[in-house]
C-alpha cells in the first residue's frame, strides 16, 4: 500500500480515499499512553470477522467489520468502555491535528480540523485498517486484549476475540506485561552501542526494520565466525542484506 521508503522516513502520510494525514507515532509518544494501552487500541481497531468461525462469518456477511466493531463500542460493560478508550488513545497519536469524535448512532468516526470534518465509516474503514497495519507492523501481531461486553451479537463477536487470545494468555500467566517495543530498544541500545534516546525517537516500522536487520547481520557474524574456527556442515543462513520488506511496493507513490 505504502513504498518502503515513505514508511522508513517517519513522514507523516496522506492515506487516500479517506483523506486524512496519519501520523506514525514515535516510541516516545507511544510511551505516553503505556504499550499495552497502544496494542489493546490497536487490536481493538483492526477487528475482522474473518478471524471468527465459518458459521459465524456467514452469520455476518451482510454486516461489515465496522458495524461490528461500532456494536460492540455501544456496550456499557467496563471491559469494552477500557478497549474503546485505548482506541481513542491510538487514534489521538495517529491523528494529533484533528478533534476526534465517536458517533454510535450515525456510525461514524468524526475528525474535525478547523472547519473540515472527515470521517471513518463502512465504506472506507477497510482501508484505514490495511493502513494502520502496515504502517505498525500489526499484521500477525498478538496482544491480551480482553474484550468483554454484555449481551447481544457484541457478545457472541466478544467471546470469539477472546478465543483467539486464549493461547496467549495461557503463555503470557496472569498478569504478564506486553513489552515488544521496550525490549527491541533495550536490546538495540546495548547491541548496536547506541544512545536509547535515539532509538526512542523511531517509529515502529524503523525500529522493527533495524531490530530485524540487526538480527540477521548477528547470526551473519555468528556463522562466520565458526566457518573462520573451522566447524563443519553448517546450516545455510540468509544474506544480512537481503531485502527484509519483499511484500512492500517500491514502485507506488502514496498509496494505491
Amino acid at each position: 500500500m505504502f513504498n518502503e521508503l515513505l514508511l522508513l522516513s517517519g513522514n507523516d502520510i496522506p492515506v487516500q480515499n479517506i483523506n486524512l494525514i496519519l501520523h506514525p507515532p514515535k516510541i516516545k509518544e507511544i510511551a505516553l499512553i503505556g504499550e499495552e494501552n497502544f496494542f489493546i487500541g490497536c487490536e481493538f481497531l483492526k477487528f475482522n470477522k474473518n478471524k471468527l468461525s465459518t458459521e459465524d462469518k456467514n452469520r455476518l456477511e451482510n454486516i461489515s467489520n465496522f458495524e461490528i466493531l461500532m456494536s460492540i463500542m455501544r456496550e456499557k460493560n467496563p471491559s469494552v468502555q477500557k478497549n474503546k478508550t485505548c482506541a481513542l488513545m491510538v487514534l489521538s497519536l495517529l491523528f494529533p491535528t484533528y478533534t476526534i469524535q465517536i458517533d454510535e448512532k450515525n456510525m461514524k468516526i468524526i475528525f474535525a480540523q478547523e472547519d473540515l470534518n472527515f470521517f471513518l465509516d463502512k465504506n472506507n474503514y477497510d482501508i484505514f485498517v490495511k493502513a494502520l497495519n502496515e504502517i505498525l507492523c500489526l499484521d500477525g501481531q498478538e496482544t491480551s486484549s480482553d474484550y468483554n461486553p454484555s449481551g447481544s451479537l457484541a457478545q457472541q463477536i466478544a467471546d470469539k476475540l477472546r478465543d483467539r487470545h486464549a493461547k496467549l494468555a495461557e503463555c503470557g500467566k496472569k498478569n504478564q506485561k506486553i513489552a515488544i517495543l521496550s525490549r527491541y530498544i533495550s536490546i538495540l541500545a546495548v547491541g548496536e552501542n547506541k544512545d536509547m534516546n535515539t532509538l526512542l525517537n523511531y517509529t515502529i516500522f524503523q525500529l522493527f526494520d533495524e531490530f530485524k536487520r540487526f538480527q540477521l547481520k548477528n547470526s551473519w557474524d555468528t556463522h562466520l565466525q565458526a566457518q573462520m574456527a573451522g566447524a563443519k556442515d553448517l546450516p545455510e543462513i540468509d544474506d544480512w542484506m537481503i531485502d527484509i520488506h519483499s511484500d512492500i511496493d517500491n514502485n507506488s507513490i502514496i498509496n494505491e
